[in-house]
């Protein structure tokens, strides 16, 4: 005689290993609106980016000097230039023709210029000193190593008056990206 056959499982835990077997069921997570409110945020991060990347600003060498008056006596014509003192690093980055921003004395009178010629030496305080005879506040001008820039500035009414006075100047070498401005950017726009 043979014996029953018994099944080996309960049918409850049967029961539960089909259903695991069915497809599950996706939890939804986010509701499809704030899914395409993130879709569009991404976008206008990513505008934002494209749009930083593109803006350039410019960059300034800045250098220190003093107005001279350059003149051509028999045609009673003068003409005001700034020598300026600029670090020997700069001298590279520095050209005939870019444009300087010049500030005047204490009282701050700008003035606009663009270089004329660059000395192609570089000079020591000393010999600054000595060739544009800076004397008193004016000797401390130059304090390393410089290049000579001259520049051209428009002209003046009053020329003569400024001759000798000290200036400030900002010239402007170049632009950069924005994102170049912001920590850890730089390194990969340089």
């Amino acid at each position: 005689m043979v014996p029953p056959k018994h099944a080996i499982f309960r049918e409850g835990a049967l029961k539960k290993y089909t259903e695991r077997r069915e497809p599950d069921v996706l939890l939804r997570l986010v509701a499809p609106p704030t899914f395409l409110f993130l879709w569009i945020l991404l976008f206008l991060f990513l505008c934002a980016g494209v749009l930083a990347w593109s803006i350039h600003v410019p960059t300034y060498s800045i250098g220190q000097g003093i107005l001279v008056e350059q003149g051509n006596s028999q045609q009673n014509s003068h003409q005001l230039e700034a020598a300026l003192f600029v670090p020997a690093g700069q001298y590279a980055s520095l050209h005939k023709g870019q444009f300087v921003k010049l500030s005047i004395g204490p009282s701050a009178l700008s003035l606009n210029g663009v270089i004329d010629t660059v000395d192609t030496r570089v000079i020591s305080p000393q010999e600054a000193r000595s060739r544009f005879n800076l004397q008193g506040q004016l000797a401390q001008l130059v304090t390393g190593p410089a290049v000579v820039v001259f520049v051209r500035l428009a002209s003046v009414a009053s020329a003569n008056s400024y001759a000798g006075s000290v200036c400030s100047a900002q010239i402007q070498i170049g632009s950069q990206s924005i994102l170049s401005l912001l920590p850890g950017f730089n390194a990969i726009f340089t």
